[in-house]
């Protein structure tokens, strides 16, 4: 993964570390209110069905010890004894003995029993039944309990409304919560507190827990609406907020800073690598005794995204410093062969000079990319000339020896680039069994009309013909250096004088135009330097 993705990566992260926790943290709170509120309300739902069952007990235990003590008989003692059942247990409301119909035989004279309907019954057990009634005057609904102590007569208690409810919903939950006693099919018969509506409808969102008696047919659903119980929360939540918040400004504060970071030289160099933005520019080469065009010399360009065209100038030092050079350089020779492939091989004549630096002649791994790119390509080794600078020093001058042999023992020539600038010296010329010396432009720009002597080139140049090499001047500007460079022994020259590194399209056009060195000695010359 290249660094940029990685960037991309590392801001992505931060932004979702940012947004993250603040949104799991207020979920969490939201989940943690809704699981602590049902649980309390689990509890209220079971202390009402507690206190359910023991208001039922009493009502069973009054009516088995009335039915024990001779009541189903509806004498004046049996009702003197009901009324007094009454007012032993605050839970009753009236004690009545009906036929199997359900019609009342007596009843304690305190409430009229006609008054209740029934809404729904359910079995206990074979003794006993539990109903769902209606007071006809007030509408409200209780329980009411019957006894069979024989197959013709039963007891039946009707409950105080009041003495069914429990209501244990804090002062918090009140107003927005509702406690709602059914039996199990669902048939309400009180509500806590009590609403003057009997039914308990849920308009909106609300959180909620029951309870089932074990011992009687009764549920208690409690619910509270899901806003105030989260209006418990806000203070929590708010304190958290502001910490998480300030949290993700840090965090935030973190991914913009990695955000704006310029990628280094070395980065944007590996970017424009992967982009193809890297492109070889061709400055010609002329014979200075024909005038003829020779060749070239690839001079790398950087072509951005925005189109603008940057010198090597910008990156070939860093290029060089981190190594990436040996695949700019592959890079180069590919799209070389592109450009100039067709045009090359109808002329194998022509030659074509690429730079190298001290990195590649520490292995003979420029040998292998030579063959692997060169051999089957249009541009055949042979018409290579390979160019390394005396600028910077060959730490290992034995692997560079054998390097340059390999080179040329492929069929490419090389070339000592910017001569008279560095570190190796005139004698360092032979042992390293160059083939073609290139003056630095650094000597040739003092060469003028009347010029007698240049005695560094002239020192290059008769040193350059005892061991046999060929001699290329650079940065050739004007005609009286022409002149004195040829007659002085150099055999070509490059410079603005002829042209400046054209695009490839230019030099194609040019090659078409020019004749060159391998051409046809009869054909009419072209271009001729003067």
């Amino acid at each position: 993964m290249n660094k940029k993705a990685i960037k991309l990566v590392v801001v992505t992260c931060c932004l979702i570390i940012a947004g993250v926790p603040p949104l799991a943290f207020v979920r969490y709170l939201e989940s943690h209110a809704v699981y602590s509120a049902e649980e309390t309300l689990g509890d209220y739902a079971g202390r009402m069905v507690d206190h359910l069952e023991v208001t039922i007990d009493e009502g069973v235990l009054a009516l088995t010890d009335l039915a024990a003590n001779g009541v189903i008989a509806c004498d004046p003692t049996a009702i003197d004894a009901m009324r007094r059942a009454i007012f032993d247990t605050y839970v009753l409301r009236e004690i009545a003995v009906v036929d199997n119909d359900g019609n009342t035989i007596c009843a304690d004279t305190i409430f009229k029993t006609e008054r209740w309907t029934l809404s729904r019954q359910d079995t206990v057990n074979r003794a006993i039944d539990v109903s769902v009634v209606t007071d006809e005057q007030t509408f409200m609904r209780s329980l009411a309990l019957r006894y069979r102590p024989s197959e013709h007569r039963a007891l039946v208690a009707h409950f105080a409304p009041n003495s069914l409810g429990l209501d244990v919903l804090p002062d918090r939950w009140r107003s927005a919560g509702l406690a709602r006693l059914t039996l199990l099919d669902g048939t309400e018969f009180q509500t806590v507190p009590n609403r003057i509506e009997t039914a308990f409808e849920q308009t909106g969102d609300t959180i909620g827990a029951m309870a089932v008696s074990n011992r009687y047919p009764l549920s208690v659903d409690v619910r509270v609406d899901r806003e105030t119980v989260m209006r418990d929360y806000e203070s929590l939540k708010a304190y958290a907020l502001v910490a998480m918040s300030i949290f993700a400004s840090i965090v935030l504060g973190v991914a913009v800073f990695i955000a704006r970071q310029r990628p280094s030289a070395s980065d944007d160099i590996s970017q424009g690598l992967r982009d193809g933005e890297f492109i070889p520019y061709y400055q010609p080469v002329i014979n200075l005794n024909s005038g003829r065009l020779e060749g070239c010399e690839v001079l790398v360009r950087r072509r951005r995204r925005d189109g603008t065209i940057q010198s090597p100038a910008a990156f070939i030092a860093q290029a060089e410093a981190d190594g990436q050079i040996v695949p700019l350089t592959r890079q180069l020779m590919r799209l070389t062969i592109d450009d100039l492939g067709a045009c090359y091989a109808r002329r194998r004549g022509m030659s074509v000079a690429f730079n190298l630096c001290a990195h590649h002649f520490t292995s003979d791994q420029i040998v292998r990319d030579v063959e692997a790119i060169f051999a089957e390509s249009p541009i055949s080794p042979s018409q290579l000339v390979l160019e390394v600078t005396e600028r910077f020093p060959l730490d290992d001058t034995v692997t560079a020896v054998r390097v340059i042999a390999e080179l040329q023992a492929v069929g490419a020539k090389v070339a000592l680039d910017d001569a008279g600038t560095g570190h190796s010296g005139l004698a360092m010329l032979h042992r390293l069994g160059m083939d073609i010396v290139k003056i630095d432009k650094l000597f040739i720009d003092p060469i003028q009309a009347d010029t007698q002597n240049a005695p560094i080139v002239d020192s290059l140049v008769d040193l350059a013909k005892k061991l046999g090499m060929s001699v290329i001047a650079e940065g050739v500007e004007t005609l009286d250096q022409v002149n004195y460079l040829r007659s002085h022994g150099v055999d070509s020259a490059q410079g603005y004088l002829f042209a400046p590194p054209l695009p490839a399209a230019s030099y194609i056009a040019l090659v078409e135009a020019m004749g060159t060195v391998s051409e046809e000695a009869d054909e009419p010359q072209k271009g001729m330097v003067a």
